[in-house]
């Protein structure tokens, strides 16, 4: 399969009228990242191949035109079953990334079925595909912030000890063994020996002390905050440490079972494409749009960047099973989505009665009814199990228009740029035009989360907020972590309140600490802070042969407890 010629075929499919459209050579030295020179070497190289006949501009800067020899849905399907026949996933998945029309991929999910999903490789080989709807971000421990490349840290790395969620409990893992002082400052952990990283070096307390220098170090990162009251850290031989904090925190062993603090080797830079720790999975491959883990029980794991069309029809399935043959596993995530407000931008949206109007206007039922999600659960709060039903009344938003002073200027509105995030932006467009708010809409990427500053050009932002198996850690973090946007554009007074109440968690039991996740979240509620929408239900579809599908951190797949019953 040619990657350029398909790539330039759908970047100019729309424009196509019998199989002609007009482009210009910037256009495909953009999409190519090469000179003219090059785009007119390729072109004629197709014409040589009867692709196309191209017909260049006359004078500078005119539109060119081409003329394709065949129609692009049977140019799609034939390579689509070439790619099958010989078994070439890495072209089939190049190809299902670009913005193909889905009709088109439905017609073909039979064969993209027979070629993801399970297969039985070289050597006895048990390796299961499955799809992502967008590129990978950062898989750094330190910086990590997106749910499912903290849900891959979990496999790649282990921490000295794990949370039980059953029992509300911290468990030895690298350690088989610790100990706490009175002051609850002194953390002690026996490590256990013959631990090896992937790299086949044993884990020694060296390891564990570079660990945490490398979070302490880490200004203004993702993690930092988990290593602040750190003091010092104390390797009194090979398989003893202990962490010293400045003051008492009782809630420190949590901290220490976050995917954050994976223990790296410290004979090693760390490198996110060579990702050396110890965990049930390694990385075989990592590319901007595949990556590969292998295992024991498992032996590959296959992970392909493509569309959020394609991943809709190719879950965890073996082989082209018929309907009846696949089963399927759904929870409501352990997180919700929300409209968040930027309380430190000087905007229209500092006034409270307008975020009450925002308020009133987002009415859930109502948006899900209209874009036909079929099921949704309503969020008042960060989990399901405190969420209920919230009182919209329209006839309050005019009102609240007027009291606010709101004139008619532009909101600033930015979203993820795929799947619900963009239909709800849209539906948020709409329904805001019919009361006379005009919101403007800025679509960003999971790229954009780190890199951009979103926080100071939004006005409001419709994000989400998905915890780990410790919802407590999570709840803590959303507030602590300098890269995710409460602590970014809640106003000063707020966080500064919100940070009083959360020393208080660290020091409660199970109880407070959901008396005090229930006052954060009625400050909320009062003030608009954030407007509370829905919890996803999460669906996985899978062949019966893959056995002990289960849910696990961030509401993902559990991978390490897959296996195939053949």
């Amino acid at each position: 399969m040619d990657e350029r010629y398909f790539s330039m075929r759908a970047q100019f499919f729309e424009r196509e009228i019998e199989r002609a459209c007009t482009f210009k050579l910037q256009e495909l030295e953009e999409l190519w990242f090469c000179s003219r020179k090059n785009v007119k070497r390729i072109l004629h190289q197709f014409e040589d191949r009867g692709k196309l006949m191209y017909l260049p501009g006359e004078g500078r800067g005119n539109t060119s035109r081409l003329l394709f020899s065949n129609d692009f849905q049977s140019e799609v399907e034939e390579v689509i079953k070439d790619c099958v026949q010989k078994g070439q996933l890495d072209a089939t998945a190049h190809l299902l990334r670009l913005p193909i029309p889905k009709l088109w991929i439905m017609k073909a999910s039979s064969d993209i079925r027979e070629i993801f999903g399970y297969q039985s490789g070289n050597e006895s080989k048990d390796i299961l595909h499955g799809f992502i709807e967008r590129d990978l971000t950062t898989l750094n421990p330190v910086n990590v912030s997106i749910t499912f490349e903290s849900h891959l840290i979990e496999y790649l790395g282990d921490t000295l000890v794990k949370y039980d969620v059953g029992e509300d409990r911290i468990l030895p893992h690298l350690a088989h063994h610790f100990k706490v002082d009175d002051e609850q400052r002194r953390f002690t952990f026996y490590l256990r020996k013959g631990v090896l990283f992937h790299s086949h070096d044993k884990l020694t307390s060296r390891d564990v002390e570079s660990t945490v220098s490398r979070i302490k170090d880490a200004r203004g990162s993702a993690s930092q905050w988990l290593a602040d009251d750190i003091q010092e850290v104390e390797c009194e031989g090979p398989y003893k440490v202990t962490i010293v904090l400045r003051n008492p925190n009782p809630f420190f062993l949590r901290y220490i079972a976050s995917p954050h603090f994976s223990i790296l080797p410290a004979s090693m830079i760390f490198n996110e494409y060579e990702w050396i720790g110890s965990g049930p999975f390694a990385i075989k491959e990592r590319t901007t749009s595949k990556l590969v883990l292998e295992r024991p029980l498992l032996d590959e794991l296959h992970f392909y960047g493509v569309t959020k069309e394609a991943a809709s029809i190719v879950n965890y399935n073996l082989d082209d099973s018929q309907p009846d043959q696949v089963k399927s596993k759904q929870a409501i995530e352990s997180g919700f989505r929300f409209l968040l407000c930027n309380g430190k931008r000087d905007s229209i949206i500092k006034e409270h009665s307008f975020r009450k109007a925002l308020y009133h206007l987002v009415d859930i039922n109502e948006m899900g009814n209209d874009l036909g999600w079929g099921e949704w659960v309503e969020a008042s709060s960060f989990v399901p199990s405190r969420s209920c039903r919230q009182e919209k009344r329209s006839e309050k938003i005019y009102p609240l228009l007027k009291e606010s002073g709101y004139s008619g200027e532009a909101i600033q509105l930015y979203h993820l740029d795929y799947g619900k995030g963009i239909q709800t932006a849209e539906w948020l467009k709409m329904r805001g035009a019919q009361f006379g708010i005009l919101f403007e809409l800025h679509p960003f990427s999971y790229k954009d989360f780190y890199e951009s500053n979103i926080d100071q050009m939004a006005d409001v932002v419709l994000i989400g907020e998905v915890s780990s198996l410790d919802s407590h850690l999570s709840f803590l973090g959303a507030f602590k972590n300098d890269f995710l946007y409460f602590r970014k554009m809640f106003p000063i007074d707020s966080i500064e309140w919100i940070d009083k109440e959360l020393e208080k968690f660290k020091k409660e039991d199970w109880p407070g600490r959901e008396a005090i996740m229930e006052r954060i979240e009625e400050h909320i509620r009062h003030k608009n802070l954030l407007i509370f929408l829905y919890h996803p239900i999460k669906k996985r579809t899978f062949h019966p042969m893959i056995k002990d599908v289960t849910f696990h951190s961030f509401s993902h797949i559990d991978f390490s407890k897959l296996w195939i019953h053949h």
